[in-house]
């Protein structure tokens, strides 16, 4: 029977090629997918975990966990470090025990690049923002208070971007940030955050927001105060969301929820896509095939013989598409993230699923054609024109 689905799959190779793709298709949708939704969480817990503050304060009516509004007043860093004095409707506050740097950070999302996806930057005070993080200049020079519109970017973004003069980016290149041209001064690592940095000031002249920005940095004495810190924050300023730093990537993951329904409706389309391609490839076989099914069934085939034939065949047809799949997602893998920021993690878990899913489908989309072709009257398959 081998020898049998093989020849079959040999005679017809244009429908046998559209079907591998077919199914090939399904599994690049899944694979990419969940590969990119994965890359990007992991890409920005790696760079969360580069922040050296153990804490981060932000106002309740952020947006969200990152900021990405200028709600939290900076007064708010002299009074965590220095304390609040008594005045005549003031309640005293006392500095925070183990505080040794805070550092205000703003946070605004633009549009990306001709429209396309969006880009994250950071507005912070300089100084202080490197008291807080492990961040060092591999080219240029850090932002000056008195400088407006300079920034600092990553090595990975100035690896995969141009300036406006459609030059690879370096030191000097200028870029457009918040309907401005900003000259990119310095370029660091390891990547934190965003990967865009302005002045603070600046970005608060540009928004309208002065004195105010998205969340604070703290860096503590010691790690191990970083709980006695938290309730003594959450004591004297409540109304504000603390989080310690370590979990920044757990509540990430958790915000991804949405991601996940977006993930099931693709795992469903590619299952619908690569079974209806199977099956309509399957039922157009058997119609072509109709004499040559009745001739086996005069011979002395069974209808097990047949379901078991074309399921054989649908089973190879899928195994060359899961293949031709994973062989696709490889190499788009490597040039999505070669040519842009985007981060794909290829975990072999899902590779095992979307296979399971593409071998599933071939077997659903041939059990109507089969049984079809079982039920054929042998003397009526012979007389088929």
């Amino acid at each position: 029977m081998d020898s049998l689905v093989l020849a079959n799959i040999r005679q017809r190779p244009v429908r046998t090629a559209v079907s591998i793709l077919g199914v090939a298709l399904g599994v690049v949708l899944i694979v990419l997918n969940v590969g990119l939704a994965r890359g990007l969480l992991r890409d920005h817990a790696d760079r969360e975990a580069n922040v050296r503050a153990e804490l981060r304060f932000a106002s309740a009516n952020s947006l969200s966990i990152t900021g990405a509004t200028l709600t939290l007043p900076v007064g708010y860093v002299k009074a965590i470090s220095e304390g609040v004095p008594k005045g005549p409707d003031v309640e005293p506050k006392p500095p925070i025990e183990g505080v040794s740097a805070v550092s205000p950070v703003g946070e605004f999302i633009q549009t990306g690049a001709g429209g396309i996806g969006f880009l994250s930057i950071d507005g912070i005070d300089y100084p202080s923002f490197t008291r807080t993080t492990d961040l060092h200049l591999i080219a240029g020079r850090g932002l000056q208070a008195a400088a407006n519109y300079e920034a600092i970017v990553d090595s990975e973004y100035a690896g995969h971007n141009h300036d406006l003069a459609g030059k690879p980016l370096q030191v000097g290149g200028v870029i457009d940030l918040l309907g401005h041209n900003f000259t990119v001064v310095g370029i660091y690592d390891p990547p934190m955050m965003s990967r865009v940095k302005i002045p603070l000031k600046t970005m608060q002249e540009l928004l309208g927001a002065n004195d105010d920005c998205s969340f604070l940095m703290i860096k503590l004495t010691r790690p191990e105060v970083a709980e006695q810190a938290k309730a003594s924050l959450e004591q004297y300023y409540p109304g504000n969301v603390v989080l310690l730093t370590q979990d920044l990537p757990a509540l990430f993951s958790r915000s991804i929820a949405p991601v996940e329904v977006f993930l099931d409706v693709v795992i469903w389309l590619a299952v619908v896509i690569s079974t209806l391609v199977i099956l309509l490839a399957m039922h157009t076989t058997i119609t072509e095939r109709t004499r040559e099914i009745g001739i086996l069934k005069s011979l002395g085939a069974s209808k097990g013989f047949i379901v078991a034939s074309i399921e054989k065949e649908a089973l190879v047809i899928s195994a060359f598409g899961v293949l031709l799949g994973f062989v696709s997602s490889f190499v788009a893998k490597y040039a999505i993230e070669a040519n842009t920021q985007l981060k794909i993690d290829l975990q072999p878990k899902w590779l095992l699923i979307s296979a399971g899913i593409g071998l599933l489908a071939g077997v659903l989309g041939a059990l109507y054609p089969a049984f079809s072709a079982a039920r054929l009257d042998p003397v009526e398959a012979i007389s088929y024109e």
